[in-house]
């Protein structure tokens, strides 16, 4: 089994290192924002950052601060993937109920950007309801998402590394890199 998760700010590229080895190897994916996206949209609340932020504080109050995760190992294992990938990981918490699952099967990418500009123009051209349209919303945003989830204290965690202040090219290159050095370059039948 090898679960492959990624970490970064927002407009990091977190999402895109998980799309990328579903379409170039086949390996399925899950987000944690994904899981709650679906309880906002069975409550008819509207997906904003903010709200989704309620929900998320609303439901780790309520059942433990590993609620999420749980959730999303959960459907790993009852999908039987041997291979995954895992995106919307946050908190120290979040990286360790990761590790204590899957042990050393648990492989964590840290995406970054090194200029925030860069980053900003990223989700800015994606536009999305829920990212910020002024640049100091965005940092305020980094700010505050820092503060609830201590982001900078989980990528501690990371096993490796990405830059993405180049090229998506030069992104999937790097992934392939890594995968071919660990050799967990895998047959694209065995991520289901």
């Amino acid at each position: 089994m090898r679960i492959f998760g990624a970490i970064g700010l927002n407009g990091s590229g977190k999402d895109e290192v998980v799309k990328y080895l579903h379409q170039r190897y086949n390996i399925p994916f899950i987000s944690i924002g994904d899981i709650v996206r679906e309880m906002a949209d069975k409550k008819g609340i509207t997906p904003t950052r903010e709200n989704l932020h309620r929900i998320s504080e609303e439901y780790i109050w309520k059942h433990g601060k590993e609620y999420f995760v749980s959730l999303v190992v959960e459907r790993i294992k009852q999908n039987e993937w041997q291979t995954a990938g895992v995106t919307g990981i946050r908190t120290p918490d979040d990286v360790r109920y990761f590790m204590e699952q899957f042990d050393d099967d648990f492989i964590l990418f840290h995406v970054y950007v090194s200029d925030p500009h860069l980053r900003y123009e990223r989700t800015h051209k994606r536009g999305g309801r829920r990212d910020p349209q002024s640049y100091e919303k965005f940092l305020e945003q980094d700010r505050t998402e820092e503060s609830l989830f201590r982001i900078s204290e989980a990528i501690q965690w990371a096993d490796y590394s990405l830059n993405n202040d180049g090229s998506i090219e030069h992104l999937h290159h790097e992934i392939d890199r890594i995968l071919l050095e660990q050799r967990w370059l895998i047959d694209t039948e065995e991520g289901k």
